[in-house]
């Protein structure tokens, strides 16, 4: 045998044999024959070409090269326990990371449900949210930074999976003393001139808006912009103007200050997808996360069908 030959078994052997310092407690140690266990020790001193263990008819201790070479073994036997406890831990739900890019109107509304109900499942696994623009969220999946991803575009290239989860409505977010609140319904342009303030230009709520208006319709303009939907919700509290919002971004019905209207001429609408990298397997707790992700979508799109308007 050579150094190459040595095997996981032989440092296992060797270390309960240097722990017992008697070849037969070794042996039930291991599971294994007394011949057994002397069978592996010679092997291992074979393959290294030392004498690590002296032999007297009383016990059994080591040479001074075998107490040097044991604490590199014991750091190489715990080091691989902890892996493969590691692995054990994943398989079975008890320790882990799941990491979702979403586009921000996504986590305000839906998120925080989905971890809620996943955590009543597997309290053990933490999740990272990560808010992005949507074309972040998508290079965050290709480069393996988070397992998966929600966007408002299906991901089409050849690289990325795509499984769609839900369509989101826009309407218009107000005060509720607002003129508009007495209407049971908002057009376009009844929105547009009572003054919107909306997501910026290049976001995909703002995106979604310029492409669900009819080809030659006067692209929409604001007031006022913001990047994320929290911060248009707080200046429509102020009264600075309505925002077109899409359904997951809403107030909730119980929000005193704020209501919605249906937008229509047109209807405008996106649909979210989840996206992960193609031929990439998840690991036991991702799978489980991503389950949720679309069992919970598929409630809140039944849900908000039922909001009430008022």
């Amino acid at each position: 045998m050579t150094i190459e030959n040595v095997e996981l078994r032989h440092l296992r052997v060797f270390a309960a044999v240097a722990r017992t310092q008697n070849f037969s407690h070794a042996a039930r140690a291991c599971g294994l024959s007394q011949s057994s266990v002397s069978t592996i020790i010679q092997q291992l001193e074979a393959s290294l070409g030392v004498q690590l263990i002296d032999r007297t008819t009383r016990k059994v201790v080591l040479s001074q090269i075998g107490e040097d070479f044991l604490p590199g073994v014991k750091r190489i036997l715990d080091d691989v326990d902890r892996q493969l406890q590691g692995l054990e831990d994943l398989r079975n739900f008890q320790s882990g990371q799941v990491h979702l890019a979403c586009v921000p109107s996504v986590a305000m509304r839906l998120l925080p449900r989905v971890i809620d109900r996943f955590r009543q499942e597997f309290p053990r696994i933490s999740v990272k949210l990560s808010e992005v623009p949507r074309g972040t969220t998508m290079a965050m999946v290709r480069n393996g930074e988070a397992d998966f991803a929600i966007a408002n575009e299906p991901g089409d290239a050849s690289d990325v999976e795509s499984t769609r989860l839900m369509e989101d409505v826009f309407a218009l977010v107000m005060r509720r003393d607002h003129p508009l609140a007495t209407r049971a319904e908002v057009t376009w342009a009844q929105a547009q001139a009572a003054g919107l303030v909306m997501m910026g230009a290049q976001t995909g709520i703002r995106l979604e808006i310029r492409h669900g208006l009819p080809e030659g319709t006067p692209d929409v303009t604001a007031l006022y912009e913001a990047e994320h939907p929290v911060s248009l919700l707080a200046m429509v509290e102020r009264g600075l103007g309505v925002a077109p919002l899409p359904s997951l971004a809403w107030p909730p019905p119980e929000n005193r200050m704020l209501t919605i209207r249906p937008l229509t001429r047109p209807r405008v609408t996106r649909t979210l997808h989840l996206i992960q990298r193609a031929g990439r397997s998840l690991s036991p707790g991702a799978w489980h996360f991503r389950r949720t992700i679309i069992t919970e979508a598929t409630r809140e799109a039944i849900e908000l069908e039922e909001l009430p308007r008022a």
